[in-house]
């Protein structure tokens, strides 16, 4: 059975490069280019959307965490892997430890920018195969 992810990404070459890799991988892809595109797809989407792969400050209107709260009040079997240019530990300015508590708090996982497609394939793996819902 193929895997559905919701891919939000704001930078068009990001977003080839990931569909590419994934959709090579036996993946589905789901694009949005914002939170409100996200929001939109997932309503339409008929089928399962296993894994939102987000990143954390995603746009003005809601980050990772706001879209995935929203996104699983209608998919409460949805896991989701963050990603950011920001390791978490990083400085509070851009909301490290509020971020360690928001991906604790979905069960969610994180993976830092820039990584590999084997980096990328093998954490939306383990997403979907391995965090509780």
């Amino acid at each position: 059975m193929t895997k559905t992810v919701l891919f939000v990404e704001d930078e068009a070459q990001v977003m080839r490069l990931v569909v590419k890799v994934l959709e090579m991988r036996g993946y589905s892809v789901l694009q949005a280019e914002n939170s409100v595109d996200a929001v939109i797809v997932s309503d339409s989407h008929q089928g399962t959307i296993d894994l939102l792969l987000a990143d954390v400050e995603l746009d003005e209107i809601m980050n990772g965490h706001e879209l995935a709260k929203v996104l699983k009040r209608s998919r409460p079997k949805m896991r989701v892997l963050y990603t950011s240019g920001y390791p978490l530990d990083c400085c509070i300015d851009h909301g490290g430890d509020r971020i360690r508590m928001e991906i604790q708090e979905l069960m969610a996982a994180f993976m830092p920018k820039p990584f590999t497609p084997s980096v990328l394939t093998e954490n939306v793996r383990r997403a979907i195969e391995e965090l509780p819902v």
